[in-house]
């Protein structure tokens, strides 16, 4: 039975470190969302700006064009760069998803049935102890979210 603690005790320090991690980056998004996305916007808009006015002086002076005809093309040549980043972007993150999505799989199958063992093989005075420490983990950790 020690040995067997032993080897789920990796599974367990695994899900604790990805749980963690989990965590501390929801933390960031929770704690710190408006000043994050203000400057993402901030930052994407003045990217763009700056595209924009590239785009507008290499359109004009390649093809001699007024002012609005400038602005006609370069407003279609930055659709069609925002619709084809935006698909290769699409199929990238297709592929990263289904890649996470099987690894997490693979995990939660591994920690549940190393759970189901150790429960298994608990008195009942430890499980006692162990749900009495997990309502009072989460207890506590209501106060920091709440």
């Amino acid at each position: 039975m020690l040995l067997k603690l032993v080897m789920n005790r990796q599974i367990y320090q695994k899900v604790f470190l990805h749980l963690s991690m989990f965590g501390i980056a929801m933390s960031i998004l929770l704690g710190f969302y408006d000043v994050i996305f203000h400057t993402l916007l901030d930052f994407t808009h003045t990217f763009l700006e700056v595209i924009e006015i590239g785009l507008d002086n290499l359109v004009e002076h390649t093809f001699e064009t007024e002012l609005r005809e400038t602005q006609i093309i370069v407003f279609y040549l930055m659709l069609v760069i925002g619709a084809t980043l935006i698909y290769f972007v699409w199929r990238l993150s297709v592929q990263v998803f289904s890649g996470v999505g099987e690894n997490l799989k693979i995990e939660w199958l591994e920690f549940k049935d190393a759970f189901i063992q150790d429960w298994q093989n608990m008195t009942f005075t430890n499980r006692v102890i162990f749900i009495s420490l997990f309502l009072l983990a989460n207890y506590l950790a209501s106060f920091m979210l709440f």
